[in-house]
């Protein structure tokens, strides 16, 4: 006779093989358990690609501009509003704020100059971006040079089609990125 493992259990049983650890009753427990965390297993893979099947062009945009926006506080956290120089502390607390706007201008919309930490209320909200104040951050930031560029960019007004792929690889770069200063952090 060998007494059960199963901790709730601790029957004393014979086993039919000599290595067996649990009763009859508390194997097929287990085996019960093992097959419904298998069957959930299955159905979340299940989901899961049916989710992928039904996305649409938006949903990978949206996406994409999640991990870059994240991407931006990451980068931003600890240094100065680009428009107000107030500190940014907690990413919870300012935007990615665009100097072109991303609807507007979507060849700058994950433009890593172009995007910059930038208080919630006061500047990205209430002042509309604070463009002036925006535009001399920039210079101060990144210098002339870049500033020129992203004007440069803003005129051209070439359509550029933005594709799943596009946007897919874009939320695969920033997503990396994130997980990488998340690592770094901790």
């Amino acid at each position: 006779m060998k007494k059960c493992k199963d901790k709730t259990c601790m029957a004393e049983f014979e086993p039919i093989k000599a290595i067996q650890p649990y009763c009859l009753a508390c194997t097929i427990k287990r085996a019960k358990i093992h097959v419904k965390k298998e069957k959930d297993r299955q159905w979340k893979e299940r989901k899961k690609n049916l989710k992928e099947k039904v996305k649409k062009i938006s949903d990978y945009r949206s996406e994409a501009r999640y991990w870059f926006q994240r991407w931006i506080r990451l980068r931003d956290v600890g240094k100065k509003c680009i428009s107000c120089n107030v500190l940014l502390t907690d990413i919870r607390t300012f935007d990615a704020g665009h100097y072109y706007p991303a609807f507007t201008y979507p060849n700058l919309l994950f433009n890593e100059y172009n995007v910059n930490g930038q208080c919630k209320m006061t500047c990205n909200n209430m002042l509309s971006g604070n463009l002036i104040e925006y535009r001399k951050g920039i210079i101060q930031r990144y210098g002339n040079e870049v500033l020129n560029e992203l004007d440069s960019i803003a005129e051209d007004k070439s359509k550029r089609t933005l594709t799943k792929e596009y946007y897919i690889e874009i939320a695969d770069i920033y997503k990396a990125k994130c997980k990488e200063i998340e690592k770094l952090r901790n």
